[in-house]
């Protein structure tokens, strides 16, 4: 593992290359460029608004902002799996051809969605600040939240990456799963709202953490107790590590299946 890591950090040229290609790539020809990743959640905000505040009256206060808290971090695991998932499949030629670790392909869609992911916070920060919520001390958490997301996601993407290149229906599959992923997790509902005899089974959701994490630091301007840090620390290291373990399994046998 250590020497998998020593490997990857001396390709970095190469990933950062990658991620300034996929960047480029996304927003080529387009008049408004990056802004159509802040317009995205913008229209999402405005459709979960009407829709559960005002048509089916969901109890919640700041909902714009208790949605966004959520949306924006899970919008970055979203697109992250999905787009991560053809990773080694779609680059075929360039697997069979040149050798480079295989892990940066995966590496390099997560590093480029968080970079979007971080560029969403000229939204989100104005938009705290609109609604009036206090911003304190609690912040000096969020990178800590946001690195452990990344390791969770990027674990993930491994398994997909890997799995996909022998399966090519996990692509579908994981469009599926994505999307009642979406509903188990609380986005546009408060945890309370899940009976008190499936919320043990319910936690079991990683995703839950990661997004009470974010909701205690931005919207309630609280830290995370210490317990849950090391929680979401655990769950973003335990990913990741089968993650890759699972993906250097697989590579040995990357050329032959492409």
């Amino acid at each position: 593992m250590i020497q998998k890591l020593k490997e990857i950090y001396q390709y970095r040229f190469l990933v950062l290359s990658l991620v300034s290609r996929d960047l480029k790539v996304k927003y080529k020809g387009s008049v408004l460029g990056f802004f159509w990743s802040l317009l995205n959640p913008l229209v999402m905000l405005a459709v979960y608004t009407v829709a559960f505040k005002y048509i089916i009256k969901v109890r919640v206060e700041n909902f714009p902002i208790f949605f966004l808290c959520a949306f924006l971090p899970w919008s970055y695991l979203n697109a992250s799996l999905s787009m991560s998932v053809g990773a080694i499949k779609d680059n075929g030629n360039l697997v069979k051809k040149v050798y480079f670790p295989r892990e940066v392909l995966p590496l390099s869609v997560v590093l480029s969605n968080l970079v979007q992911f971080l560029l969403t916070f000229l939204i989100l920060i104005p938009a705290l600040l609109f609604f009036k919520i206090d911003l304190g001390l609690a912040l000096l958490l969020l990178p800590l939240v946001i690195l452990f997301q990344t390791g969770f996601n990027l674990g993930l993407s491994y398994f997909f990456s890997a799995s996909h290149v022998f399966f090519a229906d996990i692509k579908h599959l994981l469009e599926i799963f994505l999307q009642i992923w979406f509903w188990l997790t609380p986005i546009i509902y408060p945890v309370s709202f899940i009976p008190e005899k499936y919320l043990v089974l319910y936690k079991l959701n990683p995703a839950v953490w990661f997004v009470e994490g974010y909701r205690s630091l931005l919207l309630h301007n609280k830290g995370i107790p210490f317990q849950e840090c090391v929680l979401l620390f655990l769950i973003g290291a335990v990913f990741f590590l089968f993650g890759h373990l699972f993906f250097n399994y697989k590579n040995k046998r990357f050329a032959e299946e492409i």
